[in-house]
């Protein structure tokens, strides 16, 4: 199958180039800052899966991406709005990635099961931050329930087990809208892109 056109490879290596500088430096303020455990959260990641999706025109980790950071957005704006810390690089991720991710994702085109690759990559994450972030961080939510939601969940295991539930389901949500918006450029791109990829 065709290789991707010079224009499309072009506008993939500036959206790539600018989810890797969102994620230097948003990453930046919070090595700064002395808290380089909040690197991984899943919205810290994204960014850095979209530039590798976007500089290597790989479809599955550009859409990984995009479908995190439609699922960990949101929650950022319930987090801010129940008077959660505002840094101002935080917006590299939450708003400017979504945007590239989207883009990234119509030209690269959506790969089958997306949603399902979504949910894997984010437990593997989450047990990787469960074993590399101390305990009192509760980077994505890898060791205790969300402060507050105590009294509804006494027991972590059914507490993951919803909100991994939840990430399933908003994964497979927005795969579902990103097909019909792409229509039948999500087999074509997202193919013709794997098959560049192997010659």
């Amino acid at each position: 199958m065709a290789a991707p056109s010079s224009s499309s490879s072009s506008r993939l290596r500036v959206m790539g180039g600018l989810a890797a500088v969102a994620f230097v430096v948003h990453g930046g303020n919070h090595v700064r800052r002395g808290s380089p455990h909040d690197l991984l959260w899943m919205c810290n990641v994204a960014p850095l899966l979209l530039a590798a999706g976007c500089f290597l025109a790989r479809p599955d980790l550009a859409a990984i991406a995009a479908l995190w950071l439609a699922f960990g957005t949101p929650i950022w704006l319930l987090d801010i709005a129940t008077g959660s810390g505002l840094l101002l690089t935080t917006f590299l991720p939450h708003v400017l990635c979504p945007i590239l991710a989207v883009l990234a994702v119509r030209e690269l085109g959506l790969p089958h099961r997306a949603w399902l690759k979504a949910t894997a990559a984010l437990l593997a994450l989450v047990g990787l931050t469960r074993a590399l972030t101390p305990p009192e961080t509760n980077v994505n939510l890898s060791h205790r329930v969300w402060a507050g939601w105590e009294a509804l969940f006494p027991r972590y295991d059914l507490f993951l087990a919803l909100v991994a539930a939840a990430a399933a389901l908003t994964f497979l949500a927005i795969d579902r809208a990103l097909a019909a918006w792409l229509g039948p450029q999500r087999r074509r791109a997202a193919g013709a892109t794997r098959g560049a990829s192997t010659t």
